[in-house]
């Protein structure tokens, strides 16, 4: 199959996901991290919200009289960038907190498709041992080619037009991490290794990065990934059973029919 076909097919997924978030035997698992997630947010916005006002006057107070005419315009920019700013760091706790029972959302939702649950063949305590330190690795791959990117973008900002191509280029690196981030789930029921993962990933890579594309301007929507984050959980599940095992992909198909 040609690029443009695998990048166009990532996308359904996702919806395929949503269309199962109410399914028998998946609600509790879905259910649980939303709820745990909105007291959160609620404690966050609580606490940090009504500060951000305060924050930003008495950051502006102390701007040179020469930047007074841009104080309007700076309280407007800045407002956006904390805001942002929030929204990525409850993404990461969200994400965090959800990670224990998206696995389970994971191996539930193969066990609806094909009627297997994956076995680790590891204990509770090894799988534990395992995701700590396959996270580790993930962030350590991440802030290594980050770091690259970081140069290269930097290079490229001082070439004009090309420097175009800073923005598409973090966008397409962040949707492929996404993807793996949510790819990550059933590889690791599975108790694969890291290179394991990494090689399943780039096997069918444009599939994957259209997965991921849509996931980044899904959750990109503030607070949208409460719900978007099982739901990308529940389509990676059945992404990599249907793209790395046709007979249980086709076994998939059917059983949706």
């Amino acid at each position: 199959m040609n690029p443009v076909s695998e990048l166009l097919i990532g996308p359904s997924y996702l919806a395929r996901g949503f269309g199962l978030l109410t399914a028998a035997g998946l609600r509790r698992y879905v259910m649980v991290p939303i709820l745990v997630n909105v007291v959160l947010i609620v404690v966050l916005v609580s606490l940090l919200g009504w500060q951000i006002n305060d924050w930003l006057t008495a950051w502006l107070a102390g701007l040179p009289d020469w930047l007074t005419w841009l104080e309007d315009v700076l309280w407007w920019l800045a407002m956006i960038i904390c805001t942002l700013a929030f929204c990525y760091f409850f993404t990461l706790l969200a994400n965090l907190i959800a990670s224990p029972f998206n696995g389970m959302l994971s191996a539930r939702v193969e066990r609806l498709r094909t009627g297997n649950e994956p076995n680790s063949g590891m204990s509770i305590a090894g799988e534990m041992w395992d995701g700590l330190t396959g996270e580790l690795r993930r962030l350590r791959y991440y802030a290594s080619r980050a770091a690259i990117l970081g140069l290269i973008s930097l290079v490229l900002l001082f070439i004009p037009v090309v420097n175009l191509a800073i923005a598409p280029l973090w966008f397409v690196f962040g949707s492929f991490m996404l993807a793996f981030e949510y790819l990550d789930q059933p590889m690791a029921n599975r108790g694969m290794t890291f290179d394991d993962k990494m090689q399943r990933l780039y096997a069918r890579g444009w599939r994957h990065l259209g997965f991921g594309s849509v996931v980044t301007l899904a959750t990109a929507i503030p607070l949208a990934n409460l719900v978007v984050m099982p739901a990308a959980v529940i389509g990676a599940t059945l992404l990599y059973i249907e793209t790395d095992y046709p007979r249980i992909g086709a076994e998939s198909s059917r059983a949706g029919r």
